[in-house]
């Protein structure tokens, strides 16, 4: 079994922030993603108003069919009613599965914005215990040196205070990476 040394912890902390920034890049291209779906979002909910308008006119249309089909002298016939009345009813179910459809995307984003901030919340926790974790160590070191170097003893309890309080201000920032 390998030796781990601080050195190993410094790396550590060093892919910690990287992977921090790499979690960030990907929720800025995730924000893009939404922002592309919303504005789709955006164009079906154009395309449905114009097709409930484009609705309203055949039904026009279709309430004047009806009126002269009565009329035997006219030259409508029972099959041009029943054409746009098809063409009304599948404008109708088009327009309701666009809406669900719509709905769908609409609630997608919702869900990636909340993911996003929880990935961005989890890179900034992530890279405060890096920044933590590396002024742990590296205190850890100095002390180490320090003893090495058969300092005062005071001086040396007061660098052991200072490393409890950087060891304190790790395990808090681990907490809440951990939540």
């Amino acid at each position: 079994m390998p030796i781990i040394t601080h050195e190993d912890e410094l790396e550590l902390a060093k892919i910690e922030k990287d992977l921090a920034k790499k979690l960030n890049k990907v929720a800025k291209e995730q924000n893009n993603v939404i922002s592309s779906q919303k504005k789709y979002a955006d164009n079906i909910a154009d395309l449905n108003i114009e097709r409930q308008s484009l609705n309203r006119t055949f039904r026009d249309v279709l309430k004047q069919l009806q009126t002269l089909v009565r009329e035997k002298r006219s030259n409508v016939k029972d099959e041009d009613v029943k054409l746009y009345q098809d063409i009304i009813h599948d404008n109708d179910i088009y327009i309701e599965n666009n809406d669900k459809y719509l709905n769908a995307i609409k609630d997608i984003a919702a869900r990636k914005e909340y993911l996003i901030s929880k990935i961005n919340d989890f890179a900034d926790a992530l890279e405060e215990v890096s920044k933590k974790r590396s002024a742990v160590i590296k205190k850890a070191l100095n002390i180490e040196k320090a003893k090495n170097k058969m300092i005062d003893g005071d001086k040396l309890n007061a660098l052991d205070q200072e490393f409890n309080d950087y060891q304190r201000d790790f395990d808090r920032a681990r907490d809440i990476l951990l939540k």
